[in-house]
């Protein structure tokens, strides 16, 4: 091996190897960056993420997940193919790239990877063999020989070429994937043999299991982990500028990161602070909910006058600046096929039209003109940091500048799932819904009309549609985006809440904290606050503990170990008590069935009972929630106290299961009929976060007992502290 330098990372105490930079990487990054500064800092992070992966010399450790976070459109993939080409010059002779779940994202992301890696090279002797959505077949005995000749220490360096995988993340594509890997054995090659770097591009989206509320897997998580499964010597690193949901994944999830990395983007690069913080005032159009309302009519016969204002902004922006690189629109109306199409034709229509008048001298053009160029030019030199040329210049080129622009509508209804020829125009307009979203890059993107609304709500999916983020400083001023008012505010919320767990992160990544670790910290150290405001109460984020509600951790069917370990904190937490439980007052029953009470700190609640609590996944999600919660309302109101209440004083209930032989039938007790009990849901303090610890014993379907008893515990948190935070809540999301 012909390696040329070793980055320096500093003392990294999740560091297990110290990777080389190559040929391969150092022509990578002369090609994709001009900055020198620039080029070190991807060196310099790919290095230490690689070094915190399994080596590729390494035969006894285990193997590794790691999760890297970026800012939305900041170099992600820059990021991972330079990880690639680093693999390559330490000797890793298969790296598989997990991308897309659209053909066309897929194509996007494969086509770019082909070009930056310079996949085919004069002569034809290439460092690489690039596969894409294989299957076993005639293939794989090519694969098989490049990675033995690879392995081998005799083969000349010229000779050796890593196998790169490209597959979509599908069940059926990673499924054949794993075949292909396995059937290589009838080449005298097994994978035990093969270390194999494995990247997940957008890895919070589809490899998550979304199933897990149903005791299910999802196809495509299933298959991501029998594809794991058959790499005995790899390392799997997830890429995602939206890391909540595989930070937060259930902890024993084999998708949950030891590690994570936090990118830093390069210089030039817009993001939320810069356009929803720092140029607000000029980036953000907000839409009326009238113009809203408008926009997304169904019925609509005429284009909407807020998308001939945006039109005529993009078309200005185009006339300034066109000629020296790509100035693109983005029409994102709704997620329904119809409309898109709709919107389509009102872009094509008005260009045509405009093209008419603004060619032929008169009162239709002038009403034009005054109308909506007008405005939108003295909106642009407004906040334009140099200054434009003037509008009647502009105008004269427009015509000109219409007739080279390309409409394209890209929808499940079109045939669009190629590759975008960006070069064949110098500008576009393209219009359309989720096939614009996630990992897909608006080449030159200036102007953005986006009237849908935020949708089912979830924080992540809502800044993945940030397509206007990037490298844009050049003409930042002159960016301008026309955003439902919910959509507005999701994103402004999102920038605070992103730069509060970024900072966090940071310092995890910085002190080398294994995240599993740092996620029960995350959940006591005062230091640590990624769910402050920026997440709790936001009407967009998915989970809530409601107020003055009883929630209960009530799937205490097949637990094994789980319920002893339960137990053991509840004792623990009885133990800490400067007083033991007395007897609760409000229950006048008679014997020793009675409930007893007792309160204690806040923060010893959480530390003691809640924080290490054990169960199923679901319900670890609901503790981890309400923690997370009541973290954050400590931070405000550090005096906070619960209630405890050991519902009949911790002797056995029985109870049966439902159908799914996990869920208890009526963790708490109802009312008596005809007795003085007034029921469970009846014990708690007001204006206090109250807590109920059930005995409970289950039953099987022949009423006989089902292992030893087990704890449940019931939930309350006054109307005053309820609220939702962001957590990975058993969907995957």
């Amino acid at each position: 091996m012909q390696h040329v330098d070793v980055v320096s990372v500093g003392v990294d105490p999740l560091a297990l190897w110290s990777p080389a930079v190559g040929a391969e990487t150092t022509s990578l990054l002369a090609r994709s960056l001009s900055d020198d500064a620039a080029r070190a800092q991807v060196s310099k992070q790919s290095a230490s993420i690689l070094s915190r992966c399994r080596g590729p010399k390494d035969l006894t450790g285990a193997n590794r997940t790691g999760l890297v976070v970026g800012y939305v459109q900041s170099g992600k993939t820059l990021s991972f193919t330079a990880l690639m080409a680093m693999a390559r010059d330490n000797g890793f002779p298969l790296v598989i790239l997990l991308a897309g779940t659209k053909k066309n994202l897929h194509e996007q992301t494969a086509g770019r990877l082909a070009k930056d890696l310079e996949v085919e090279r004069v002569g034809g002797l290439s460092p690489w063999y690039l596969l894409n959505n294989p299957v076993a077949g005639h293939e794989t005995g090519h694969v098989a020989n490049f990675i033995r000749d690879s392995l081998q220490g005799t083969v000349p360096e010229k000779f050796r070429r890593t196998t790169v995988i490209t597959v979509m993340k599908n069940a059926t594509r990673l499924t054949k994937l794993r075949e292909l890997l396995t059937s290589m054995a009838q080449y005298g090659l097994t994978m035990d043999q093969v270390p194999v770097l494995v990247v997940d591009d957008e890895a919070d989206q589809a490899g998550l299991n979304a199933a897990v509320a149903k005791d299910d897997e999802t196809a495509t998580y299933s298959a991501i982990v029998k594809l794991r499964e058959a790499l005995p010597r790899h390392s799997y690193v997830m890429y995602t500028a939206t890391p909540q949901a595989p930070l937060l994944v259930n902890l024993a999830d084999a998708l949950s990161p030891d590690f994570v990395s936090v990118l830093k983007p390069g210089p030039g690069y817009t993001g939320g602070q810069y356009f929803f913080g720092d140029h607000k005032s000029s980036f953000l159009k907000m839409l009326s909910t009238t113009e809203v309302s408008t926009a997304l009519d169904p019925g609509l016969v005429e284009p909407p006058d807020s998308l001939e204002k945006a039109l005529a902004t993009f078309l200005l922006v185009l006339a300034g600046k066109g000629g020296n690189s790509q100035v693109s629109m983005l029409v994102h109306p709704s997620h329904t096929q119809g409309l898109q199409d709709k919107y389509g034709q009102f872009v094509t229509t008005l260009l045509h039209a405009w093209r008419a008048l603004l060619t032929t001298p008169g009162l239709d053009r002038q009403e034009l003109v005054d109308a909506h160029f007008t405005p939108a030019y003295a909106d642009l030199v407004k906040h334009a940091s140099s200054p434009l040329p003037p509008i009647d210049d502009l105008l004269t080129e427009v015509p000109f500048w219409i007739s080279a622009t390309q409409v394209k509508v890209v929808n499940s209804g079109t045939s669009a799932d190629g590759e975008i020829k960006w070069a064949t125009a110098p500008a576009w307009v393209l219009v359309g819904g989720n096939k614009l979203d996630r990992g897909f890059t608006v080449e030159g993107l200036a102007v953005t009309y986006m009237p849908r609304s935020v949708g089912t709500g979830l924080a992540d999916s809502i800044q993945q549609r940030a397509r206007f983020f990037g490298y844009k400083q050049a003409y930042g001023d002159l960016c301008r985006a026309w955003l439902a008012p919910a959509t507005a505010d999701a994103f402004e919320h999102y920038v605070e809440h992103e730069q509060i767990l970024r900072k966090e992160l940071e310092e995890v990544s910085r002190q080398g904290i294994p995240l599993k670790k740092w996620t029960r910290q995350m959940l006591l150290d005062p230091r640590f606050k990624p769910c402050r405001r920026a997440v709790v109460d936001l009407p967009y984020l998915h989970g809530r503990i409601p107020g003055d509600t009883w929630v209960s951790v009530s799937r205490l069917g097949q637990l094994g170990t789980a319920g002893a370990n339960n137990f053991a904190l509840v004792q623990q937490m009885v133990l800490a008590l400067k007083a033991p439980p007395v007897l609760d007052p409000r229950d006048t029953r008679e014997g020793d069935r009675r409930n007893s009470t007792f309160q204690l700190d806040l923060p010893a609640l959480l530390e003691h009972l809640l924080v290490d609590w054990e169960g199923h996944l679901d319900d670890r999600a609901l503790v981890t929630q309400a923690v997370l919660l009541l973290r954050a309302r400590l931070d405000e109101q550090p005096g906070l106290l619960a209630s405890v209440t050991l519902m009949d004083g911790l002797k056995v209930r029985e109870r049966s299961l439902r159908a799914d032989d996990i869920t208890v039938n009526n963790l708490q007790q109802g009312r008596s009929p005809k007795g003085p009990y007034q029921g469970d849901k009846e014990f708690f303090t007001p204006g206090v976060v109250s807590v109920q610890v059930h005995n409970v014993q289950v039953k099987g379907p022949d009423g006989r007992p089902v292992g030893p008893s087990v704890p449940g515990i019931s939930l309350r948190v006054p109307a005053s502290l309820a609220g939702g935070v962001l957590v990975q809540h058993g969907d995957g999301q």
